[in-house]
């Protein structure tokens, strides 16, 4: 198989923040962002560290996401679990992504299940109020019946100084709104409507901003294609999508108007969740199997953020795209040209199931390629980081071990074959004469030997290259080879990640390239 790599096309900057987690240990990640997000923050109450479980666990007040699965101390202080939580980024070199709460209430107490003839407003629940509009304390005491966002904001602030000067710089508006009479019913029983979603994001996304203008804010935090679509079929969308076509439409346009009338941008980065529907057989990829059938729709189904070509086996392709294919990232991206130009792209959760798997890997590895050459702004891996999910990781930002990461330019790269085989290639702006290449063999049982050649004028002489397989997810220095005129070979292993990393020398007028195993 033939690749191509053109360094000197740029295609543009790879977002340091795709390389991003959510409240996962990072390891030996070297992620570059996590975020605080999920279920838990719809119900989270920064004055008391509390938070509802929702329908994920019996819709029980407690402080679990603190003390258990953050496993920090200080939980009956305010704003101690998010300020720890930022305190480890901050010491570990990551940004922070903190979730707002916006459906209206919060858990007052951590007193366990909140049962049916307990739902807010009432005893067991504190109001959300968006702007306090009198004096913040740093220490709210308990009495009050309002937890106040923007005082959230500004207790951060007073920890971390502002977004511009290493404080926080991004906030989400809650999670999910169109499943939150599913999630939270206690909470927000009635079905979320496209106005108010805009009249929410508005007073909140005013509130912080009056707080921090040096902050990035992320909405609609939208759960997947149905949401996408109509809002989880929300009441008013038939009349709205008269005018919209999608929820998606709509949102972006009403943040323009808003932008107009508040005389600034109160919308920076549309934020939406992929959790991909494809199946292998009868099984989504999401749900881990790692048959031969779900192996190879789980290493497919990254074309679908992009592919023209790929219609992947799904209810969204069989009824919602009517056998087209789904091309997420272009298809977003237009409807921001057309309703919210500038507005940024961000994948707070995803994942493609099987982390234990070298399927699951390559899928990862995949994902991370896409995102940098597609230009999104942010990406979060949600899920329990498994040794090949890791290696994926690892691959891209700590590849031999001493911290080592890919450039931050992504160039043209292509092959004979995108079924078979991926390919990512970047240039780095403070280091332009390495060339790094990623390639994936997405096939299950052949080998693929690759013919590459670099077109260009910058002469490379030398390649070192890492990888792991599905022998092992643990990231190996593979070989050391030599380029003649931009030109090697190599044999990529079935089912493989493969990094090289090239480097000019004298050495590329006067060897031949090998490949292991080859002279």
């Amino acid at each position: 198989m033939s690749f191509l790599v053109m360094p000197a096309e740029v295609i543009g900057p790879i977002s340091p923040y795709v390389y991003g987690l959510n409240d996962q240990d990072p390891g030996d990640t070297h992620a570059t962002v996590r975020r605080l997000g999920g279920n838990r923050m719809t119900g989270y109450n920064w004055v008391n560290n509390a938070s509802n479980a929702g329908t994920d666990w019996h819709n029980i007040s407690d402080d679990w996401f603190c003390s258990q699965h953050l496993k920090l101390t200080d939980c009956d202080q305010p704003g101690s679990m998010v300020k720890q939580f930022v305190a480890e980024n901050q010491k570990d070199g990551m940004d922070s992504l903190i979730t707002l709460p916006m459906a209206g209430f919060v858990a007052a107490d951590k007193n366990g299940e909140v049962t049916a003839d307990q739902p807010a407003p009432g005893p067991r629940w504190d109001k959300v109020v968006f702007h306090k509009g009198s004096p913040f304390q740093l220490t709210p005491g308990l009495q009050s019946k309002n937890v106040y966002d923007d005082e959230f904001v500004n207790f951060l602030m007073a920890n971390f100084h502002p977004a511009a000067q290493g404080g926080v710089k991004f906030y989400a508006l809650d999670n999910e709104p169109a499943l939150w009479p599913k999630t939270h019913p206690r909470i927000h029983p009635a079905q979320t409507t496209y106005l108010e979603m805009v009249t929410k994001t508005e007073a909140l996304s005013r509130a912080v901003l009056r707080i921090d203008p040096t902050a990035k804010i992320f909405g609609a935090v939208m759960y997947g294609w149905k949401e996408f679509l109509d809002l989880q079929d929300a009441p008013d969308s038939a009349a709205m999508n008269k005018t919209f076509d999608t929820y998606v439409d709509f949102y972006l346009a009403q943040m323009k108007s808003l932008e107009k009338r508040n005389k600034k941008r109160l919308l920076h980065v549309l934020d939406l969740h992929w959790y991909p529907e494809a199946q292998g057989g009868s099984k989504r990829i999401t749900l881990g199997d790692t048959s031969p059938d779900s192996v190879e729709a789980r290493v497919q189904a990254p074309r679908s953020l992009w592919d023209p070509t790929y219609v992947e086996k799904s209810w969204i392709t069989q009824y919602s795209t009517k056998g087209q294919p789904i091309q997420l990232i272009p298809w977003l991206q237009a409807k921001i040209d057309r309703r919210y130009p500038g507005t940024q792209l961000a994948f707070t959760e995803y994942d493609y199931g099987a982390g234990d798997h070298i399927s699951g890997g390559l899928a990862q590895a995949d994902v991370l390629g896409i995102f940098g050459k597609y230009g999104i702004f942010m990406a979060n891996y949600w899920g329990d980081l498994k040794p090949y999910n890791l290696a994926a990781y690892e691959l891209y930002r700590n590849y031999d071990g001493k911290g080592s990461a890919i450039g931050d330019r992504a160039v043209s790269a292509g092959q004979d074959d995108v079924s078979q085989a991926s390919i990512y290639a970047a240039t780095d702006s403070k280091n332009p004469g390495i060339l790094w290449v990623v390639v994936l063999n997405k096939n299950q049982k052949d080998s693929i030997h690759g013919k590459f050649r670099i077109d260009g004028s910058q002469i490379y002489g030398q390649y070192q290259s890492y990888g792991f397989d599905a022998q092992s997810p643990i990231i190996k220095f593979l070989h050391k080879g030599n380029l003649n005129q931009n030109k090697f070979e190599y044999d990529l292993q079935p089912l493989s990640a493969t990094l090289f990393v090239l480097t000019s020398g004298d050495s590329a007028s006067r060897t031949n390239g090998t490949a292991p195993g080859k002279s």
